[in-house]
């Protein structure tokens, strides 16, 4: 980056007053910048005398997004700028962080790898920008906060699973840690970078089953809204029963797995593992009210009806990550009541589907991934599997599976 550039970038924090004052001429710092793609700017007053309206694109383009709509009320000027630009400024911002490119759609021929940078890469390929009745996609504000709240979920919901991960292997394999790591410096050293290594090794796998809870929550919905239409046609009989139901849901399930990027039997194989990690540790812990149901099976409603909202909140209560962990408890089960009182009044699906029994719409843990994923491991003889290790320090691996794998040597998590 040029020595120009970083100055403007330094500048723009203070923009009220850089862009008054004019720093830097029109044709000097043209030069220092490749011309935007083909689109008819709008200069607009009174930055249209200071600098030109490619040069405050380039310029925007290496904010933060959050910077960016907090720019919006700086000024008229300013808003009016991020206003009829946004689409231009959210293409530059995009291609900065994907290394020159803008999000495609996932095929077999894609690599990615878990470095961090590429992180941004396989996130926006994942969930791709709304697509334009003009053609190509729109690319706004809005579709870039989204990708930066999954990249936040995410990372929140991998750093806690890492920290009970950690956790665990302290209690379970006491001897084991006393005698390879003797004083508590050399323990603590050792949880800091296990949860790091874990960390940084399951946030990509997390944006995959995030990707499938997320395509599962539409299909039904546009299932839904198709059976809607039927039944005001009266082309078939109501209300489905709920074994039709889960037969129509694991139908729902196989057909997202059996397309990209689920088509790469190693991407299908870590999610699976990622997904099991994940339900395991929610039924290692205690629900803050055991009176939801007798069972697991509210697993099924945490995962189906707020994907990874209200995981996150509820990991983050059982460790008291904000503090207060009893008030937490009680926020968290709030909030899911309230997710799970609007879902059972939702009246389309009382018209279309046959109520529950009980009143609630919880189901076995196995109808949400697991049954339609074992089926196509199955399907593709990828039946049974090795383990997959995480190293974590001085060779010491820990191992992430399922029931279906192959036994390995090492602690699995």
């Amino acid at each position: 980056m040029s020595q120009q550039l970083l100055q403007l970038l330094t500048h723009v924090k203070k923009v009220g007053a850089a862009f008054d004052k004019g720093r830097k001429s029109n044709a000097k710092q043209a030069s220092y910048f490749p011309s935007t793609e083909n689109v008819s700017f709008v200069p607009i007053s009174p930055l249209k005398d200071t600098l030109p309206v490619e040069l405050q694109i380039q310029i925007f383009a290496h904010c933060r997004i959050q910077d960016l709509l907090q720019l919006k009320l700086v000024c008229r000027a300013f808003h009016q700028i991020l206003s009829v630009h946004e689409r231009q400024i959210s293409r530059r911002y995009l291609r900065l962080r994907r290394h020159g490119t803008l999000p495609s759609p996932i095929h077999s021929e894609k690599t990615y790898t878990r470095n961090p940078e590429d992180d941004v890469v396989l996130l926006s390929d994942l969930f791709m920008p709304a697509s334009s009745v003009k053609g190509g996609h729109l690319y706004t504000f809005r579709y870039i906060l989204s990708l930066r709240r999954r990249q936040k979920l995410c990372s929140r919901l991998c750093y806690y699973l890492a920290d009970r991960v950690m956790d665990r292997l302290l209690h379970s394999e006491p001897a084991f840690i006393k005698a390879n790591f003797p004083t508590k410096s050399e323990r603590n050293a050792l949880v800091k970078r296990g949860i790091a290594s874990l960390w940084f090794n399951l946030t990509p796998l997390m944006y995959y089953v995030l990707y499938f809870l997320e395509t599962y929550c539409s299909a039904r919905r546009e299932q839904t809204n198709t059976l809607l239409r039927d039944f005001e046609t009266r082309q078939l009989p109501f209300p489905i029963p709920l074994n039709k139901r889960k037969t129509m849901n694991k139908a729902l399930q196989l057909e997202i797995i059996q397309s990209p990027p689920f088509t790469d039997t190693s991407t299908l194989i870590s999610t699976h593992h990622c997904m099991q990690l994940l339900v395991s540790y929610l039924c290692h812990t205690v629900p803050p009210d055991e009176s939801i149901v007798p069972d697991n099976s509210w697993i099924h409603s945490l995962l189906t009806i707020s994907p990874f909202i209200r995981v996150v909140e509820y990991f983050s209560a059982e460790i008291g990550d904000g503090g207060n962990q009893r008030l937490q408890r009680k926020e968290f089960m709030q909030n899911f009541h309230n997710d799970l009182r609007g879902s059972e009044k939702d009246e389309v699906s009382s018209l279309i589907f046959e109520n529950p029994v009980g009143g609630h719409q919880h189901s076995s843990i196995n109808d949400v991934w697991f049954d339609a994923a074992k089926q196509e491991l199955a399907r593709r003889n990828a039946l049974p599997h090795d383990m997959e290790p995480m190293w974590i320090c001085n060779g010491i691996p820990i191992l992430f599976g399922c029931p279906d794998c192959n036994d390995s040597v090492g602690w699995h998590a």
